[in-house]
């Protein structure tokens, strides 16, 4: 279709915004998305005041700096029948640059030394959380805060966040994620991956430029009716429904636990199994009904192309209505409710590509191709970008922690957790300022006939997922249990200080071999020698004892 259209274009570069007239866009293509932008446009601008001319390129020096640079475009059709439909709604979005460049137009005739009369700009732009999170690949660790925190804490000052979600705002005894650029997951995809996983929605306000994350999709606005004149086709997408039934499948085996979802489009015998290992059985609970309420496939959908700018508001969120009431034939498919705006394809190039058509006017005319993606109003399934998943665990190392006895104790303690009543080890990480997280108790090394508790400020490696860590490995002996190589000793050395505790070493004298048990309680030591030909057993009171 051909249309006239008035383009309202901002460019912020170099600390200064620069409005574009709408009569200089020479083109701009844009997909609109309930989560975000994407775009390009171009637009020429006339240099030629050192000529004789009246035009100024006040662009350029700014346009080179490398300053952060955002875009604001939007484009509205100018009819000839205004009077009669004066409030043609506009279609606009706003973003940060991503891409830039600048043509130089050499004049090759009529001045010798051919100067450059005038430039053409294209800039590519994309939504501010897709243009900076995607570089954004921090490693985090919070203790007792929310994600709501987390995002606040990371969001930068070109992305805004609001929050209708109570799942966002709770807070978690830990959050803890590490985003390697190597690994392909950014903030982005994080952020992206938490929604799709606590099945929540993620909108961005495409006239503001401000992004939300709701617990549902909003279903509020009222819908405006479509005119059939806008319209060339009409095409429905017949959704195909899942056809898996979901299963989710504790593998803890303390607890196990199979919990099947009704699907009634699923078909005999094939299954989506979501398994997690938990032996707290509201996690199990609370993966079955954050499963159960996920839309595992959209409803049908309608695609339209239109014959001219829509008279309607077609912006991504935006309500229409279908019907006869706009001049639809009754003969064809209608929806039986409002249609929401899923997705708006547009791209549009000026008829006349030169200079100085409609230079420095407000509108020009375009050749456009322009798309609509159309969803029932009450389809609960959510759309999220296409997202990597981030990678668990990382691994981080810390110092256990225990109040029992004196500070140079080496004791351990053990808590019951208030809520889940699971046994917790208490770790300190020094690399995340100190910070304490929990870890359930449970055997860390050789095998669980050995009763060994980790003690206190021994170094121990976590794997740590999103919002848990586990000890898989501890990385040090404790002071007094190293024995000299020369012996080929082995050692264990029970207790909690070297005045009150119980050795066990066996090693080699004399290329023989030696068990040795002392117990030493101050001065007070019990000593058990199993040696070649001989076995000592001796009791005695020393002078400061020791092992």
């Amino acid at each position: 279709m051909n249309d006239r259209l008035a383009a309202t274009l901002t460019l912020t570069c170099g600390g200064t915004a620069h409005t574009i007239q709408g009569g200089n866009v020479r083109a701009f293509s844009l997909r609109l998305t309930p989560w975000g932008a994407e775009g390009t446009v171009e637009f020429v601008l006339q240099d030629d005041q050192t000529r004789g001319g009246q035009y100024t390129d006040g662009v350029l020096a700014d346009f080179q700096k490398p300053d952060l640079a955002e875009v604001s475009l939007s484009v509205a059709a100018v009819r000839s029948d205004a009077q009669k439909d004066p409030t043609i709604p506009a279609i606009a979005t706003r973003g940060l640059v991503v891409e830039r460049s600048v043509t130089e137009k050499i004049h090759d005739k009529g001045f010798t030394e051919r100067p450059v009369l005038y430039r053409r700009y294209r800039v590519r732009f994309v939504d501010a959380a897709r243009a900076l999170w995607r570089q954004h690949h921090p490693t985090l660790l919070t203790v007792d805060q929310s994600f709501q925190d987390v995002l606040d804490a990371n969001k930068g000052d070109k992305i805004t966040l609001s929050y209708d979600w109570d799942t966002l705002s709770a807070a978690v005894p830990m959050v803890f994620f590490h985003l390697p650029r190597a690994a392909g997951a950014s903030f982005y995809d994080l952020v992206t991956w938490y929604v799709s996983h606590k099945a929540g929605v993620l909108t961005f306000d495409h006239t503001a430029g401000t992004y939300k994350l709701s617990k549902t999709k909003d279903a509020s606005g009222t819908a405006a009716v479509l005119p059939r004149e806008d319209v060339v086709d009409l095409t429905w997408e017949i959704a195909e429904p899942a056809r898996y039934a979901p299963r989710v499948l504790n593998v803890s085996a303390a607890s196990p636990k199979l919990s099947a979802i009704t699907n009634q489009d699923a078909a005999t015998g094939i299954y989506e199994d979501v398994v997690i290992c938990s032996d707290v059985a509201q996690e199990g609970d609370d993966r079955v009904t954050a499963e159960t309420a996920r839309a595992r496939a959209p409803a049908t959908r309608l695609t339209l192309s239109f014959a001219r700018f829509p008279a309607v508001p077609v912006s991504p969120g935006s309500l229409v209505t279908v019907s006869a009431s706009g001049g639809f034939p009754s003969s064809i498919r209608t929806p039986p409710g409002d249609l929401r705006v899923l997705e708006l394809s547009m791209s549009a190039r000026a008829l006349d590509q030169g200079p100085e058509a409609d230079y420095g006017d407000t509108a020009t005319g375009f050749e456009i191709e322009l798309g609509l993606l159309l969803e029932d109003q009450d389809d609960p399934f959510v759309s999220l970008p296409p997202f990597v998943p981030p990678k668990f665990p990382g691994y981080l190392e810390g110092k256990c922690v225990s109040a029992v006895g004196e500070d140079t104790d080496v004791t351990y303690e053990i808590t019951a957790n208030e809520t889940t009543s699971v046994d917790e080890y208490k770790v300190e990480i020094p690399s995340f300022e100190s910070k304490q997280i929990k870890a359930p108790y449970m055997s860390a090394q050789a095998t669980g006939t050995f009763y060994l508790p980790v003690y206190k400020n021994e170094r121990v490696r976590l794997a740590c997922f999103f919002d848990r860590a586990e000890i898989v490995r501890v990385l040090d002996h404790r002071p007094g249990a190293r024995v000299p190589q020369d012996g080929q000793g082995q050692h264990l050395l029970f207790g909690k200080s070297d005045k009150s505790n119980t050795s066990m070493l066996h090693d080699y004298q004399s290329d023989k071999p030696v068990l040795r048990v002392l117990r030493t309680n101050e001065s007070d030591t019990v000593l058990l020698r199993l040696e070649e030909g001989k076995m000592t057993l001796k009791v005695e009171e020393t002078e400061g004892g020791g092992s």
